[in-house]
């Protein structure tokens, strides 16, 4: 598991180097930084809620169950980010392109840190190996 901590690092340095870039080019107001709050404050609840259902997930033993994780865990991302972005979009209140950029980059982050739960629960114990002599 070691790459996976330098590559989870690697992604969260560039989903805000990303961000960052594109609220520079876009203006940093009090509309935007609504927009960003509200973005960052779904993003991390989906964090959480994504930490406690993959946990679960990984206590099941087949296959399907993971796969219905992440399949059911997208469709839910999408969803709320939809729905989000036409939230503000309708009512004004923030800027949907920073609801937009903080929530995805908070659910790049979720992934990662998913892809290192993943790898610390799905390695394999270490089992004694028998040797034969001939």
């Amino acid at each position: 598991m070691t790459w996976q901590l330098y590559a989870v690092a690697a992604l969260v340095i560039a989903v805000l180097a990303v961000t960052g870039g594109a609220v520079a080019l876009l203006g940093l107001d009090a509309f935007m930084l609504r927009g960003l709050a509200a973005g960052a404050a779904l993003g991390l609840g989906m964090m959480v809620f994504a930490a406690f259902t993959t946990r679960r997930a990984m206590r099941e033993t087949g296959k399907a169950a993971m796969l219905g994780h992440v399949y059911g865990g997208f469709g839910l991302r999408v969803v709320v980010l939809v729905t989000g972005f036409l939230a503000l979009a309708l009512t004004g209140w923030g800027n949907p392109a920073g609801f937009a950029l903080a929530f995805l980059a908070g659910v790049m982050v979720s992934l990662g840190l998913n892809v290192l739960r993943f790898a610390r629960g799905a390695a394999p114990a270490r089992a004694v190996q028998e040797t034969t002599c001939f």
